[in-house]
């Protein structure tokens, strides 16, 4: 199939922004797709906010419509209805944006009839496009090869030292700021909507009863993380704690004090509005300025690439980085690698840091001392070698 590069014209509003802002809504009301008028008549007027015009709501309706036809799809079963909706979210175009959106709509919809008990034989048969997911992988190897060539550069105002020198030196007695609220976003490698949902805990091991999440020499975990789908979204599992700020009960005091001031509306969420309109536009426009000149998406990846460095040791194995990178970033994806982005160079900016010590009459009143820390090196790395062991069997 050959394919096309869209060439850029005027900025419309995103289908997948309207359908995010459709999930997000939902999820918040314990609404679904098929509740009953009643129930959706009542929050109807906050909806409307977020649907500023005649193409978002069109979007939001095939956003529900879709959903309701996979639950129909899968509880009825019938090849025909499948093979119809499958083609539906075939691509209407061959740019390659549209074939790798379809390739995910299409493996989104199998993942919805297996939910639904539909057998794999019918699934394989009339919902699955091979040459379609092989055209889309090659897309999307293609471009992530692209990005880790030409690596954005790290400005120097987010750079390793200069973010861990803020956090050191955070004052929790008074109102954080946007740049405060930037460097926690930063040192926890969150996306902008966990800042609310994420959760830094302490679990004491039962060893008589441990769970099948629990590794050994880990006690701290995070909850609260997205991009879970199915049962693990309903009720997901810890994951590992990992970040820029290694000490687990100074990085939940610094989060606690963030989501508070969002709370108290001293600070400004990053995604929603007073109103809880989803509305990220006066964040975005903050990190433009100098001399941050970024955007809110890459704060996740710069706190996941330090975090995995300062893990790591002096001479970290890419696979050792690659691995940590995961438990950074909560998630449980295998395209990120962080040996590979570093290997570019993509951090020579720290090097050159060359901003002078505090001195000891400015001592911050959180400090990230080793010698309080909960997570040894010696055992996160004997549990990192643990667990390559067994991706290697």
């Amino acid at each position: 199939m050959a394919t096309k590069t869209a060439s850029p014209k005027t900025r419309k509003p995103k289908v997948n922004n309207f359908v995010l802002a459709l999930e997000q809504f939902l999820e918040k009301h314990n609404l679904m797709a098929d509740s009953i008028p009643e129930q959706l008549n009542e929050h109807a007027p906050k909806l409307d906010i977020l649907l500023p015009d005649w193409m978002a709501r069109r979007c939001v309706k095939v956003a529900l419509a879709r959903e309701e036809r996979e639950k129909y799809c899968a509880k009825i079963s019938n090849a025909m209805d499948i093979f119809t909706h499958h083609l539906d979210l075939g691509p209407k175009n061959d740019y390659e944006n549209e074939i790798v959106t379809s390739g995910s709509c299409q493996s989104q919809f199998r993942v919805k009839l297996a939910e639904g008990g539909v057998s794999p034989k019918i699934i394989n048969t009339y919902a699955k496009d091979p040459k379609l997911i092989q055209e889309s992988n090659k897309i999307q190897k293609k471009q992530t090869k692209k990005r880790m060539a030409n690596p954005d550069r790290i400005p120097i105002h987010f750079s390793s030292a200069r973010v861990l020198k803020r956090i050191q030196n955070m004052d929790i007695s008074k109102i954080p700021s946007k740049e405060d609220l930037a460097d926690v976003i930063v040192m926890l490698s969150m996306r902008l909507a966990e800042v609310r949902s994420l959760q830094i805990i302490h679990y004491k091991l039962d060893h008589l009863n441990a769970p099948v999440w629990y590794k050994e020499g880990y006690s701290w975990y995070c909850t609260g993380y997205l991009k879970s789908r199915g049962e693990k979204k309903k009720n997901p599992e810890p994951r590992l704690f990992l970040s820029m700020e290694k000490s687990p009960e100074c990085a939940r005091e610094l989060l606690t004090w963030i989501q508070n001031a969002i709370k108290a509306k001293k600070l400004r969420d990053p995604v929603f509005t007073e109103n809880e309109i989803h509305n990220a536009w006066l964040f975005n426009e903050f990190l433009k300025q100098e001399p941050y000149r970024t955007i809110p998406k890459k704060l996740k990846d710069y706190g996941s690439k330090h975090a995995s460095r300062i893990h790591g040791g002096k001479k970290p194995t890419p696979q050792h980085l690659k691995l940590l990178l995961k438990i950074a970033i909560r998630q449980e994806s295998d395209r990120l690698d962080a040996g590979n982005n570093y290997a570019i160079g993509n951090t020579k900016s720290e090097e050159s840091d060359s901003e002078p010590e505090t001195s000891d009459s400015s001592k911050p009143q959180i400090q990230a001392s080793s010698s309080s820390q909960t997570i040894e090196m010696d055992s996160m790395l004997a549990e990192i070698d643990t667990m390559l062991a067994e991706i290697q069997n």
